[in-house]
């Protein structure tokens, strides 16, 4: 890390995110010999919120930790540094050299930037979400479900990821109540699963109020959206599947994106800000999967690596 009194390192490509489009991007951009930091919050990304992958090439099917250790495993094989741990508190892009600095009050240039922050899961922003979040409030069946065992949990949301939480608990738990604004909409071999499950409960059309407890998830009061009439659940966690959101936030202002906080970019990963690019699932490039976002974050790579060629 920079020390105070120190000169600001300088690097020619600086990633932002460690998901497999950031880790790609780091191995691509290692091999075009330039000097690469990756900072992040943590390796792997939305890969750790599953258990395996089964449609990853070369892998049938594998271990999720396994597949991250073997990303980081491939990163570390080119000797990139990692800052791992680290949230970026500002940038500043308006020069030729790319600022990024740290909560920490660290910074960093660079020649390019690469940014692949990912997604996180989207909040309900409901009374008692924020204060037992972690107590029995998650977003992740796939990390937190075997913790519910003997317990009964709610689930929010109606398309897959919703489903699959609901299958999860149907081996550990006693009631799951499953609450849809709309009709449930996943897939339909899921949905017969789940839905002929005695253990399962479905509420349609309607709205979770507020989550109750104190030291940890008590209830949950619901309301319909057709008669306004509410209903008192008793249950001791709560797993929420309503989407995503991409991690735009620090460069809302900077770049362009789209109407849900997606960064455009064009073919080549660029932002339309000059030695700015991104990939990734924070980014507008369709179809969210691991493979399409590696793809992606080599295309940056070597999108950056282009246009520091074309700088000398």
């Amino acid at each position: 890390m920079a020390e105070e009194g120190k000169s600001v390192p300088l690097y020619d490509v600086i990633i932002i995110g460690g998901g497999p489009a950031g880790l790609s991007a780091a191995v691509y951009a290692a091999r075009k010999i330039l000097k690469t930091l990756v900072v992040s919050k943590d390796i792997g990304g939305q890969v750790a919120w599953t258990y395996d992958v089964d449609n990853y090439l070369g892998f049938s099917q594998v271990d999720t930790a396994d597949l991250i250790a073997k990303f980081e495993d491939h990163v570390e094989k080119y000797g990139v540094e990692k800052f791992v741990g680290v949230d970026v508190k500002a940038l500043d892009l308006t020069g030729k050299l790319k600022k990024v600095t740290t909560v920490d009050g660290d910074s960093y240039l660079s020649k390019t930037l690469i940014i692949a922050t990912g997604k996180r899961p989207r909040p309900l922003n409901v009374p008692g979400e924020k204060e037992l979040t972690g107590r029995g409030v998650t977003y992740c069946s796939t990390c937190d479900a075997a913790l519910f065992e003997g317990f009964d949990v709610a689930v929010m949301g109606g398309g897959n990821s919703a489903l699959e939480a609901a299958f999860d608990l149907m081996k550990v738990s006693p009631k799951i109540y499953m609450v849809s604004l709309t009709s449930v909409t996943g897939d339909e071999i899921l949905q017969d699963k789940v839905m002929s499950s005695p253990k399962v409960e479905i509420f349609t059309e309607y709205k979770i109020l507020r989550i109750e407890g104190e030291s940890s998830v008590e209830g949950i009061e619901i309301e319909s959206l057709k008669t306004g009439k509410t209903k008192k659940l008793s249950v001791q966690g709560i797993i929420v599947e309503i989407g995503l959101l991409p991690n735009s936030e620090l460069v809302m202002d900077i770049v362009e994106t789209n109407r849900i906080g997606e960064i455009i970019v064009d073919s080549r990963c660029h932002t339309g800000v000059s030695g700015v690019f991104a990939c990734g699932d924070v980014t507008n490039v369709p179809y969210k999967q691991i493979i399409v976002a590696a793809g992606e974050g080599a295309k940056a790579a070597l999108a950056a690596y282009d246009y520091i060629i074309k700088q000398r």
